[in-house]
């Protein structure tokens, strides 16, 4: 099967599942968001992936004040749909201001050490938190939406 998905030839994943229908995307996360067809069409190719040897995204800076050291990004995993559920509910149990996050927001991604990527319902807008501090200043936008999420991906090799 010819990647689409990914833009970067060195790029080393493994898919974790795949069988997914659209119907069952659109029961979990019926929502709309800029990207989402693209991100249906990712889940139903690949639910889930796991990058072993390393991988990274280059932040898109709406706020150039941004410290430079958050301009790049491991990630681990992209969740999948059982995963991205599981930890959607986790969320939804943890503080108030958390609740009220992952209403407007669901995590789909992580790097090694916990921490999360999001998409935003309302823009699509794929978001970055450092769990260490709670959401208090640690939310920050890395790209517009689910494709350029997918497209910036690079290997770490």
């Amino acid at each position: 099967m010819a990647n689409h998905f990914f833009s970067n030839s060195n790029l080393n994943f493994q898919i974790l599942k795949t069988g997914l229908t659209k119907e069952q995307i659109e029961k979990i996360i019926p929502f709309d968001f800029i990207g989402k067809d693209f991100f249906i069409q990712f889940y139903i190719a690949y639910d889930g992936v796991y990058f072993p040897n390393g991988a990274s995204i280059k932040t898109y800076h709406s706020n150039k004040a941004i410290d430079s050291e958050y301009d790049e990004f491991e990630v681990e995993f992209i969740y999948s749909i059982e995963h991205l559920t599981k930890m959607w509910n986790v969320l939804k149990n943890r503080s108030n201001e958390t609740k009220k996050f992952v209403e407007t927001h669901i995590p789909f991604a992580r790097d090694a050490a916990g921490n999360e990527f999001f998409i935003e319902f309302n823009t699509g807008m794929v978001k970055y938190i450092f769990w260490e501090d709670g959401l208090n200043g640690n939310i920050i936008d890395v790209v517009p939406n689910f494709k350029e999420f997918c497209l910036a991906i690079r290997s770490l090799d």
